[in-house]
Order: C-alpha cells, then structure tokens, then sequence
C-alpha cells in the first residue's frame, strides 16, 4: 500500500512574501515623498518624548557644531555619549546620537562599531568607502540590515560625516534616507513574523521584534586631530 505524501502548507508563507515585496515597492516609489510615521514606528525609531529636541547649524566648523549642542541641550557633551532629537526643516524628527569625543577621553578599543555615511565635497556619497547612488541610501541601508552575516551588525549605527560646503537639504535628506532604511528592515520583520503592518502591531508584538535601539551619530564628534608625537628629551 502506497503511503500519501505530507503536503506543508506553503500557501500563508507565499502571501507574506508577496506582500513584503509589493510594500517594498510602493515605499521606494513613493520614499522622495513627506512620509509619517504612527506611533509603533517612531517607538521602534527612538522618537520619544523624553528625548530633547534641537536643530544645528550643519555648515559651522566642527568645535563650533559642538559648542551649539552643548549649549541647546544644556549639559557638558566632552566623553559623554549625547542621544536627542534632531529637528530638521520640514519639521520630521530622527533620533540622533553625539559621541564628543575630547582629547582628555580614554582611548577606545575595539572593531568596528558604526557603518560609515560620507558626504563628500563632490556631493559623493559613500558607505562604509563605497560609492553608492544619492537616491539608494534607503535601499542600501535595508539590504545591509537584511544580511545574517555578523561582519553586518555595526549597521544599526550609521555614523553621518559631510563636507563643510555641503548644503542643508541634502545632508537632512540622507539622515531621512538612513531612518527610512530603518523603518522598512522593521516593517519586512513585522510581516515575516506577524504577517501585518507595524502600524497594526500590539505592544506586545512591538517588544517581539524590538532589538537594541539604533541611532544615527553625528561624524563631528568623532573627528579628533591626534598631535604628532613630542621628540623625545635630551638627557
């Protein structure tokens, strides 16, 4: 007597994956368009209330950047790791992270820790050394979140530097592109986990898929001129 053949039903995966791919596209049609975030995204994003909110002059010089964050949060920000709200022109927030790093700081040890965002003089954009397409950050982004490779894990810190001349619009448009690229690696998990939006999750389903909390950090921090090395004493 011949044994039936067990048929798992591969129909639901289907439907989830179809899904995932038709939002996909719809968001990168519509990503140069004003986009609002409900209130389980900006949770997963790190909008929250407690937070301050602050805009910068982007095109000062690095010590003067520094000097205005200091000031608008009120607190010293030397060795100090410095999370806020950055508000930028259209009046969308994205949560913000300021490492100042001083001379009197300790040494830091350790690999690599963020996935370097630069915006050169030339408008160039590059990760991480590679040149990428100005309007594919958020693609970028996304894929690199998608890999299980662990060389991939510092890119939930993107670190953000740019050139002085580099205009406004186009700096708050790559911090956008980078938190886009956030919300859609959150959105694909929600519908492979839950089958639905993130929009539609319980709270309990948001602590599900809720991992460390990313950040954009702001490359001026970072920038730190090392002397050169004194010439040693005559005895």
């Amino acid at each position: 007597m011949r044994k039936r053949k067990k048929y798992t039903n591969t129909i639901p995966i289907y439907i989830v994956v179809i899904i995932t791919i038709f939002l996909v596209s719809c968001y990168f049609l519509f990503s140069n368009k004003n986009f609002k975030y409900c209130s389980n995204e900006n949770y997963l994003l790190g909008i929250h209330d407690s937070l301050p909110v602050i805009e910068i002059n982007y095109n000062n010089y690095r010590e003067d950047i520094l000097k205005e964050i200091a000031l608008k949060l009120n607190k010293e920000t030397c060795c100090k790791t410095n999370e806020f709200l950055l508000k930028l022109s259209n009046n969308e927030k994205v949560n913000t992270t300021l490492f100042n790093y001083c001379r009197s700081c300790p040494i830091i040890c350790g690999g690599r820790t963020h996935t370097r965002v630069l915006i050169n003089r030339d408008y160039q954009l590059l990760v991480n050394e590679i040149p990428v397409e100005n309007d594919s950050l958020t693609k970028y982004v996304f894929n690199l979140l998608k890999k299980p490779n662990t060389d991939y894990e510092y890119v939930k810190n993107c670190m953000l530097y740019w050139d002085l001349t580099t205009n406004k619009e186009y700096i708050e448009k790559t911090l956008i592109d980078i938190k886009k690229g956030y919300q859609l690696y959150y959105e694909e998990i929600a519908l492979q986990q839950f089958g639905k939006q993130i929009c539609k999750l319980t709270q309990k389903e948001i602590e599900e898929i809720k991992r460390e909390e990313i950040s954009i950090y702001l490359g001026v921090g970072n920038r730190i001129t090392i002397p050169p090395p004194q010439p040693p004493k005559n005895n």
